[in-house]
């Protein structure tokens, strides 16, 4: 079953953007987890042809919001689709630093139990 509205997130781009085709027109494709935890698939039309959006960034975007079922590996799940008729950019996030890890030059004990 499909239901559709219109709705607002907010959220951080997931992966790199993607070329796409729909009714016959180029878009743009972009996977957005959103604050309200659900993962969305939005399509941004040739009226947003000059929006600037890359992976990491946090963005606001209203539109045409529909649900579809589905099946994924043997499982049922909805997907989260939004027309975007409204967007704004907000900017990369912040990923930090990932700290490399370091051993302290100890090598560990073959008859220590590591917690």
């Amino acid at each position: 079953m499909a239901s559709s509205n219109y709705r607002t997130i907010l959220g951080i781009v997931q992966f790199d953007v993607k070329d796409g085709e729909a009714a016959g027109k180029p878009v743009r494709n972009i996977r957005v987890n959103g604050v309200d935890r659900l993962p969305y698939s939005a399509t941004l039309w040739p009226s947003h042809k000059d929006f600037p959006v890359s992976k990491n960034d946090v963005v606001v975007l209203e539109g045409k919001y529909t649900t579809s079922d589905g099946e994924k590996d043997g499982e049922k799940v909805t997907y989260h689709n939004l027309s975007v008729i409204r967007a704004k950019n907000l900017g990369p996030a912040d990923a930090g630093v990932k700290p490399e890890t370091d051993d302290n030059g100890v090598e560990p004990d073959a008859d220590e139990i590591p917690f």
